[in-house]
């Protein structure tokens, strides 16, 4: 690859990327014959830029890389009238077609017309849509709280499923869409949902363009589609602004069921200003130096009363959990080994547990606790001291099981966002630009955080708050020269320093001295304890920061970009590439006092090897936490890494104007992306080939990157060289308001860095259960490692495991080098029907394959084949007895005490040692995985009202279906039924909407007769609506509940291992989730009688989502009132109030909020003998204090000069 790295070296002088737009057309004489050699002239009638062009022998002219704004052209011909047309607003990445037919006459004279570009896009097949800076002020866009995101706009379009920090293009996987600022990459490689906090200020940005499909080779790297945003260039007259948007609970709506108005302040204020550069008698920068500031500071303070936790109930801190039991009235869900009642809920005694013999095999019981009641000298007293920490419960459900803790919080936020733009034509022929923004967010005990936040109200240091800073930095610099009037050059380099840092609320914090906790702790802050609670009986919530401590992670991002534009008759040859250098060193000091999972296991039975009976569930988390049993642990030290990517690109594309009516576009672009590694080769991965000397030499074991002392002199991964992606595209028109518009293309994405995900090379050192129900550790007994087994970096081979079983490496696929590829095409027709007026049809359709999707492979799963060589059925049922039973247990038969090598776990399962790695006591599921596809095709229909009395709207309408092949990246997806048998993975993707549509306008009153009193009064006055309809998202299928993953082993991270299968003519819901007929507290809402479980030891039959099994319909109102106040020329104020949800709809729990995952689980109430008192859990329970926002407002106030 030495060799080609060496032609983008060479390459350098033919880079470009455009966040311009081009003026093109055909100049011609009276009687229609083409005129050459035409001297063609665009102004920028605002910054009095002047652009020349020659039209070629075949009359045909194109100026190209304009900076967008309000242009006037001029065509000049000896011996014919000069023809001038004004009023040319060029917009990002838009093609004007402006034909010139003259008339003769002397050059003295001038034929002047002034119309608006028009709507039509004839010069193109690319789809995009163009979003004025000016029409997002004037519309309620931005959510309120916040930062003002640049991404919102997509919520106008069709084809998109936006929600905050979310955004899908035509149904490519969530945000793998490419960011540009000012032509420069501007994607944020730390994860793209912290776009908005490294982003320029809305106030300083011109233009917004938004490409979804066949867009030019020049861009690539995009799966998801482009974001070119253009930023403001100062003028030759001086212009500003200065606002306010200001956010008070006193403009907000009352909760649906919590019926309460947390405080909410929030003033987003700052000014802008440009102009010409202007020193009075030092320099007059008129004409050719320009400026224009932006600042802007978002101080937001909240007190945050909706949060509700769980916390242990009184009975619950004295041990006695009868009220687990009572809540399900005591239903006995079978009978155990010895014949006595199995109860759910029911907790088991670990101190009563022995060896019993029935029927010639053996089993390991238990006897419950008496009255399901823990004596308070059995508490474990680390565990004691946390639990004495806790708050009980509060609020207006403190009586509850679930959801009774309410701590009202305050949380403070602050961002400053300020940026500069210079523009200097140095002469006709060349012009510089230069652009510098800087971000800087800090959140202060902040819940729902994209990184960092999980405040919930407990006091410190048991909070899962934590503090976050974000700060971004930005510069680009652009050169264009027109070497000729029909060659230009164009040069652009950019640097993105981007960092986030985390900050514990509690710091040295020592778990030996303060709880009793032993172990090699390097102290920072308060432990972390996890899986306490049961989602319907209660518990504890999770304690301990969510981030576990100090992180500082940054992003440093050199570009460069530049191209050649050439126009040679009727083409228009474009040659360029790209360049981006990805660096992200960090910083951990994350869970050195450790991490600590409890499970209801450890106060099961165990022979049963499961906690699931029958549907319900037996032992309880908080139990097993009362006790000090920990399931599983994990130790980390302080770790310092750097990792990075590289990404290179080079397109060649050409514009033929075939004939006057018809456009072809053609190109092919070449992209390169190498995988992510760390610099120094400190970043483990799982090696299938290794010998492990920490398991008996048993292949499977960590090694490490490059070929310094201790690593495998290899690499992990290869990058793939054939990225080639050919582009087409056509426009015909048809008679002159009718254009036929379509294109086909492969477009490549860059490779895999998600780095909200991988950020950090961490010193992890996990170690779990040995065997099912027993502890990985006590708490009162410590943590079972030494300082020198956790020691950081350690290039062992031996390093993973450690004593005991524990999850092995991070596994990086050796295809994370290949970068998804979509495949895409669309065909239009475009109508204007009146001026101003234009409507849109497009088939929009694309299949891609090759997104990263790990959840479709587990290499450490067993297989019925392989389960067969040993003589074993899964489907007979003492074939599953054996699998489940452990090591040393006569029930193991002939497996007894056979362990796969010396010092594994002789309490492990069978079906454990029979795994292909089973020093590992998890999934070998590979990171970046090129293996997932997807499928989407629309109708989408757009009709655009340009501004003309008064009004302008954009109307939207998608008819869609969108499946995919575990690429999906949202929370819940990328769910499979079986993952050794990838095709029948094909499913309707999470993010599937049926339906959608949206309307934006803004009216202006206009004046009114020839009384000035009366005009004054009613003029001016705005109105401006947001109206997004859309379907409800698919609803996850129940999971089943016979237990197959205790015997293969074979569900992945976040998915199901099989679902349930769905009941033929069973209604699906209780009720018309959409009819507002039934109470959300007192019903269940989903029919369990839909789903019924496989039999033991088979496959269920359903597919993850069903298209007639949807949560509730979308419906999302925003309005905006106001008045423009016009205090002289160019001098005017708006005032208007905002609102988002307008009519106060009460907007159901989705997602979490909806428990579906166990058809099986039983609904439960306050009063289970009583059908109208609230619903607290079960299968279909909408838990209502996760209810979507009510109506919010705030008060917007803008000065403009």
């Amino acid at each position: 690859m030495k060799q080609l790295a060496w032609v983008f070296v060479l390459c350098a002088a033919v880079f470009a990327q455009s966040d311009r737009g081009s003026i093109t057309g055909v100049i011609s004489d009276p009687g229609g014959a083409v005129v050459p050699a035409a001297e063609i002239e665009a102004k920028n009638t605002a910054t009095g830029g002047v652009y020349r062009a020659v039209s070629t022998a075949t009359g045909n002219y194109t100026l190209s890389e304009l900076p967008t704004g309000p242009y006037e052209l001029s065509v000049t011909v000896a011996g014919f009238k000069k023809f001038v047309r004004q009023g040319l607003d060029l917009q990002v990445g838009q093609t004007l077609r402006i034909d010139a037919a003259l008339e003769v006459g002397a050059a003295s004279e001038s034929v002047t017309v002034s119309a608006s570009a028009p709507l039509l896009k004839t010069e193109s097949g690319e789809l995009s849509h163009n979003v004025t800076a000016q029409r997002v002020d004037e519309l309620p866009v931005g959510q309120i709280g916040g930062i003002r995101n640049i991404l919102t706009v997509s919520q106008l379009l069709p084809g998109v499923v936006y929600s905050p920090g979310s955004v899908r293009l035509n149904g490519a996987p969530t945000n793998t869409q490419n960011t540009r600022i000012e032509g420069q990459d501007a994607t944020y490689g730390l994860g793209q949902i912290l776009n908005s906090v490294t982003q320029p200020s809305v106030d300083a940005i011109q233009e917004y363009a938004v490409q979804t499909s066949n867009y030019a080779a020049e861009f690539g790297q995009a799966g998801g589609g482009v974001f070119n945003v253009t930023m403001r260039s100062g003028t030759n007259q001086f212009h500003g602004s200065a606002y306010d948007y200001f956010a008070n609970e006193a403009l907000n709506a009352y909760g649906s069921f919590t019926h309460t108005r947390g405080r909410f302040r929030r003033n987003d204020y700052g000014f802008t200003a440009g102009g010409p550069a202007w020193i009075p008698k030092v320099y007059d920068g008129h004409n050719k130096s320009f400026f224009f500031f932006s600042w802007e500071d978002l101080p937001q303070s909240t007190l945050n009363t909706t949060t509700f936790n769980t916390v242990p109930t009184q009975a619950y801190r004295n041990g006695d959990f009868s009220a687990a039991t009572a809540a399900v009235g005591n239903k006995v869900l079978s009978t155990d080994i010895l014949g006595r009642p199995i109860i759910q809920n029911s907790i088991y005694d670990p101190n009563t547990e022995r060896t019993v013999n029935v029927g010639g095999l053996n089993y390991i019981v238990r006897d419950p606790f008496p009255g399901n009641k823990i004596g308070p000298d059995r508490f474990d007293p680390v565990a004691a001291k946390i639990q004495s920490l806790v708050p009980l419960p509060a609020g207006p459900f403190a009586g509850l099981l679930v959801n009774n803790g309410l701590y009202p919080f305050p949380t403070d936020n602050r961002n400053f966002i300020s940026s500069l733009k210079l523009d200097h034509l140095l002469s006709a022929r060349h012009k510089l630009s230069f652009f510098w923004s800087r971000t800087h967010s800090d959140s202060n005990y902040s819940p729902g955080a994209p990184i960092g936040g999980g405040a919930e109200g407990l006091p410190q240091p048991i909070s899962e708050a934590s503090s976050t800073r974000f700060y971004g930095h930005r510069y680009t610099l652009n050169y264009d020269l027109t070497v000729t009037p029909t060659i230009l050059l164009h040069l652009g380099g950019g640097y993105q320093d981007s960092g986030l840092y985390t900050f514990a609320q509690t710091t040295n914090y020592d778990p030996t001295k303060e709880l009793g906790l032993k172990g090699p702790f390097q102290p920072y802050t308060f432990p972390n304890f996890f899986g306490m609670v049961s989602t319907a009986y209660g518990g504890l919530k999770n304690l301990g920061e969510i981030i576990q401590g100090k992180q500082n992670t940054l992003m440093q991002k050199p570009t460069a970009v530049a191209g050649v534009t050439w126009v040679k008759n009727n083409h228009t040859y474009k040659l360029g590439a790209e360049m981006r250098l990805q660096g992200y060193p960090n910083y951990n000091v994350l869970g050195t006092n450790g991490g600590y999972t409890f499970n209801a296991a450890e106060t099961g039975l165990p022979y049963l090897n499961t906690t699931t009976v029958a549907g319900g569930t037996i032992g309880f988390p908080y139990a097993s936490f009362l006790l000090g049993l920990v399931d599983s642990a994990n130790i980390r030290v302080p770790a310092v890494a750097r990792l990075g990517n590289q990404q290179w690109g080079m397109y060649a594309q050409d514009t033929w104007k075939v004939t006057r009516r018809f456009t072809l576009d053609y190109g092919l672009r070449y992209d390169y992306s190498t995988y992510q590694k760390e610099q120094y080769g400190r970043q483990a991965d799982f090696s299938a080939t290794t010998p492990n000397p920490s398991a008996g030499g048993r292949l499977g074991a960590a090694i490490y990157e490059g070929s310094l002392p201790g690593r495998c002199n290899c690499s992990f991964a290869h990058n793939y060289p054939w990225a080639f992606g050919p582009r087409m595209g056509f426009a015909y028109q048809i008679t002159t308001k009718t254009v036929v518009r379509g294109g086909v293309g492969i477009i490549y994405n860059g490779t895999a860095n998600n780095n909200i995900a991988t950020r950090a090379v961490t010193s992890s050192n996990p170690f779990s259960s040995p065997s099912f129900g027993q502890p990985a550790m006590v708490l009162n007994q410590g943590v079972p490692l030494t300082a020198a087994q956790i020691a950081w970096p350690n290039f062992s081979p031996g390093y993973y495991p450690l004593p005991g079983l524990a999850g092995p490496p991070i596994y990086i696929d050796p295809n994370a080098g290949r970068p998804a590829r979509q495949y895409e095409w669309s065909i239009g027709l475009q109508r204007e029907i009146v001026r101003d007026l234009v409507v849109e049809a497009t088939y929009v359709g694309n299949r891609g394959i090759w997104w990263p999707a790990g959840v479709l492979t587990n290499y450490n799963a067993n297989t019925p084949d392989q389960l067969k060589a040993y003589g074993l059925d899964i489907t007979n049922a003492a074939d599953r007895a054996v699998l489940n039973a452990p090591l040393n247990s006569p029930t193991a038969g002939r497996f007894q005490n056979r362990l796969p090598y010396a010092g594994f776990p002789a309490g492990s399962t069978v079906a454990q040692s029979l795994r292909p790695f089973p020093q590992f006591s998890s999934g070998l599921t590979p990171t970046w995985a090129p293996l997932g596809n997807t499928w989407y095709d629309s109708l989408q229909v757009k009709a655009t009202k340009r501004l003309s009395h008064g009004l302008d709207f954009t109307w939207a309408f998608t008819y869609q279906k969108s499946l995919n092949l575990g690429s999906e990246s949202d929370g819940g997806a990328g769910q499979v039924n079986d993952v050794f048998n990838r095709p029948q993975n094909k499913v309707l993707s999470v993010m599937d909407q049926k339906y959608a549509t949206v309307i934006a306008a803004n009216y202006s009153l206009p004046k009114w007769g020839s009384n000035r009193v009366l005009s004054y009064v009613v003029r001016d006055w705005q109105i401006g609506a947001i109206l997004n309809y859309a379907s409800g998202f698919p609803i996850l299928a129940p999971a089943a509940q016979n237990n197959l993953n205790t015997m293969l082993f074979r569900a992945t991270p976040g998915t199901a291992i099989s679902f349930a299968n769905r009941v033929p003519g069973e209604p699906l819901f209780t009720h018309d989730l959409n009819c507002r007929c039934f109470d959300p507290d007192k019903t269940f809402v989903l029919n369990p009688k839909a789903w019924t479980d496989p039999a033991p030891g088979q496959w269920g039959t359903a597919a993850p989502y069903y298209s007639d099994y949807r949560g509730r319909r979308r419906p999302q109102e925003s309005f905006e009132f106001g008045r423009l106040f016009r205090i002289r020329e160019g001098i005017s104020l708006s005032v208007r109030a905002e609102f988002t949800n307008i009519f106060n709809r009460t907007v159901l729990p989705f997602g979490t909020g909806l428990v579906s995952t166990n058809a099986l689980l039983p609904q439960t109430r306050v009063n289970n003998n009583d059908p109208n008192s609230k619903v607290t859990g079960g299968f279909g329970w909408l838990n209502t204090t996760l209810a979507g926002t009510p109506r919010q407002g705030q008060i917007v106030a803008r000065f403009r000069f």
